[in-house]
């Protein structure tokens, strides 16, 4: 069903006006009682390279999925949002946290609705993450489309994909890649 509303919001987006808006952390629940020892390394940093990194490798796997001729890329309203994440009430070390608890939907909507971005109009796509669980080894997150212009929310579902590769850093952006990964292509 994701992967359907997904494409079919981008699929709506005239070529060439998709706008990549980010994987926003500010709100993510960070959960496991063992992990996310060095917060202030997470803290905006690993937010920050999460998302340089999906620029660096994901970019294009986006603009080839969504078929369209460019994807614009507008972070800038992630800063002060990461910023102001803390991690003394983010970080959950509860195991039994259960990761089916997500962000109200209500929340994540008026969230998205509330970025202050540089593009007037086009389709945003973004990310907003809601937890990194390593009880369940997963990472969870509001896939949303918006029409930019009229700040009309057109898809937004949660889904939650495996923790995949070495490293910190690596291993929870397999959730994203992941995600990206199994969108289908415009048109399938």
């Amino acid at each position: 069903m994701l992967t359907l509303l997904v494409s079919a919001a981008v699929a709506k987006a005239p070529e060439g006006e998709l706008v990549w808006g980010g994987i926003d952390f500010g709100a993510v629940r960070c959960v496991g009682t063992g992990d996310f020892r060095e917060p202030g390394e997470i803290f905006p940093g690993y937010f920050s390279k999460w998302n340089a990194l999906f620029l660096d490798e994901y970019s294009p796997v986006l603009q080839k999925k969504a078929k369209v001729a460019s994807v614009v890329n507008d972070l800038e309203h992630l800063t002060p949002l990461h910023a102001v994440a803390n991690p003394e009430s983010q970080i959950i070390r509860d195991d039994l946290f259960d990761v089916s608890k997500g962000l109200d939907p209500a929340f994540v909507k008026e969230r998205v609705q509330g970025y202050t971005l540089e593009q007037t109009s086009g389709t945003l796509f973004t990310l907003v993450a809601d937890q990194l669980h390593k009880p369940t080894q997963q990472g969870c997150y509001w896939v949303v489309t918006m029409d930019i212009a009229s700040r009309e929310v057109r898809t937004m579902d949660r889904t939650c994909a495996p923790a995949m590769g070495i490293g910190f850093r690596n291993y929870w952006f397999g959730t994203i890649k992941h995600i990206i990964d199994h969108l289908p292509k415009e048109g399938k």
